[in-house]
């Protein structure tokens, strides 16, 4: 009788244990599996005790090991009891927290400047669809903190979340035709309106566009920026994957540029005087002489240039006039274009450059040490707060004038590491011939992009001088699809700092992605089950199966 009680006791509990396993793995509490080892759990416990209770009936009293094993039973119950309450309560609490690098960062002093100063009201809607899909979920729950942040440094902030799929009557009355399935965030104000559209494996609202955007719908004009045409610049209805341009324009208008196309007529040479930057991206040939005298106008005007020049493009003599634009840039700004391209034996690929702001590659290099973060200016605005690699394709050098103007003030933004040098016999090397650096050809570290101020003779409407601003990159390949699309985060960064100090939008400057993004990590049911399981079932069953084979152990040996 006592081997077939004792033998009834366990069984129960081993039932029950199953039942409370097959309850946390399969997050059921309705599955025929789970009740039927709990109800034969109860039934093989209820024989027990009646045996327990009958085996009293004959004894002293309350005293021996079988009412040490109903206590036992009875407490067994009651912490399982409050098991199972507390996992349903913590299944069904529908509360987190973002402990991630990325959810415990700060937001950058310019979008706190930008909130503090807001003088109107902004709406600002979040679209996301209910989908079943982990990635949208958390996509919407950074935006809606990032928001909730936002709103601590103004009440002018009114956020709202809509549901597309039920919302479609204001989506129409906002012009909105579709949205993204991993979530659509609108910015309004008055009459002023922009769209960001998350989108990538890891989709995050950006703090860089949310603060553009939200400066762009505060302002009361837009930028215009024109890319000169006429000598086979490389086009931005381009969607080649490699050499197309097609990113750096969908980039430019998703920053609230208004681009276009600039044709400088030769009958009537002028550059449209509304325009806020003209860019030359990698032309093919030279410029005419009154192209080169509009361009000068223009700037003499205060306007703004951007010149991306590869090395590889050869010089248009046909036209009889000699060169122009290189020489212009020299002579006008102090600003130096190397014939020549950019080599080193020591990489795989000889002439393809990668930027960093170590300073490793220059330790015993003299020259520089105090102006340079590794390969960054440290002190000019387009440069001294990339913190990403760069990666350039083919590179000429661009370098400071020994002659710089009157008035002209230039910055070398950009040097190579000491291990390339300055190869002058392009036209050779572009025929395959051997990579022979010559004593006469310079050594690194060598500049690769400059910018320069230039004070014109002409003043603004308060009395101050007008000023004109370029920047000449030695490479045109770093903004192409290939290189835009492939996320290398630094030529991004390196782009939108040139358009913003162009357009003297510091504001900007500085809140790019700091390339910190903790991506989300998807988790099965499966493995959801299994961490829950482990971390508590588990943990719990082999202290307890430890605690009883000491005991069995115990009482062997005694």
């Amino acid at each position: 009788m006592s081997r077939i009680r004792t033998l009834t006791g366990l069984a129960s509990a081993g039932c029950l244990a199953i039942s409370l396993n097959l309850l946390v793995w399969q997050q059921s509490a309705y599955a025929g599996a789970v009740w039927g080892a709990l109800l034969l759990g109860l039934a093989l416990g209820a024989a027990w005790l009646v045996m327990a209770t009958a085996g009293l009936a004959g004894s002293a009293g309350w005293e021996g090991w079988a009412a040490g094993g109903v206590n036992a039973a009875l407490s067994t119950f009651f912490f399982l009891g409050i098991c199972v309450v507390l996992f349903v309560f913590f299944s069904k609490w529908d509360a987190s927290w973002d402990l991630t690098q990325e959810g415990r960062r700060e937001l950058a002093p310019q979008t706190v400047q930008v909130l503090q100063s807001m003088n109107r009201e902004v709406e600002v809607l979040c679209l996301f669809l209910r989908l079943d899909d982990e990635l949208v979920w958390i996509a919407r729950d950074k935006t809606l903190r990032f928001l909730e942040q936002c709103r601590k440094h103004t009440g002018l902030l009114k956020v709202e979340e809509l549901d597309p799929q039920i919302e479609m009557p204001r989506l129409e009355a906002m012009g909105l035709t579709h949205v993204s399935t991993q979530g659509t965030i609108v910015i309004r104000s008055g009459g002023r309106q922009r769209v960001i559209t998350l989108s990538g494996g890891s989709p995050r609202l950006e703090e860089r566009d949310f603060t553009n955007a939200l400066i762009n719908v505060l302002r009361d004009s837009e930028l215009h920026v024109g890319f000169l045409t006429g000598h086979q610049e490389r086009d931005l209805s381009d969607t080649d994957p490699q050499t197309g341009g097609s990113a750096f324009g969908n980039l430019l208008v998703g920053e609230s540029y208004q681009i276009g196309r600039v044709a400088i007529q030769i009958s009537n040479p002028e550059v449209p005087p509304e325009l806020d930057i003209l860019v030359i991206n990698n032309p093919g040939g030279d410029l005419h002489p009154l192209e080169i005298q509009a361009i000068d106008d223009y700037l003499e005007q205060g306007g703004r240039l951007l010149v991306l020049l590869e090395p590889w493009t050869e010089v248009n003599a046909a036209l009889g006039h000699g060169e122009q634009l290189r020489p212009w840039l020299e002579s006008r700004f102090g600003i130096q274009v190397g014939s020549d391209v950019l080599l080193s034996k020591d990489r795989e690929k000889p002439w393809q450059l990668e930027l960093r702001n170590s300073d490793a590659p220059f330790e015993g290099v003299d020259a520089g040490f105090m102006q340079y973060n590794g390969s960054f200016h440290k002190e000019h605005a387009i440069t001294n707060s990339l913190d990403q690699a760069l990666l350039l394709g083919s590179v000429r050098s661009v370098s400071r004038a020994e002659k710089v103007p009157d008035g002209v003030v230039v910055t070398e933004l950009l040097r190579s590491t000491p291990d390339y040098w300055a190869e002058s016999d392009v036209k050779g090397l572009r025929e395959g011939g051997p990579l022979v650096r010559h004593a006469e050809e310079r050594g690194g570290p060598l500049p690769i992009a400059a910018a320069a101020v230039r004070r014109t003779e002409n003043v603004d409407e308060t009395g101050q001088p007008v000023t004109s601003r370029v920047v000449v990159v030695g490479d045109a390949d770093f903004v192409t699809n290939g290189q835009l699309m492939t996320e290398v985060q630094g030529n991004l960064n390196l782009m939108l700092n040139t358009f913003a100090w162009l357009s003297e939008r510091e504001d900007l400057i500085a809140i790019r992605p700091s390339g910190k993004t903790d991506r989300a990590i998807v988790l099965s049911d499966r493995d959801k089950r299994a961490i829950v399981w482990v971390s508590t079932l588990l943990t719990v069953q082999l202290i307890i199966a430890a605690g009883i084979a000491v005991y069995i152990l115990r009482r062997k040996y005694r």
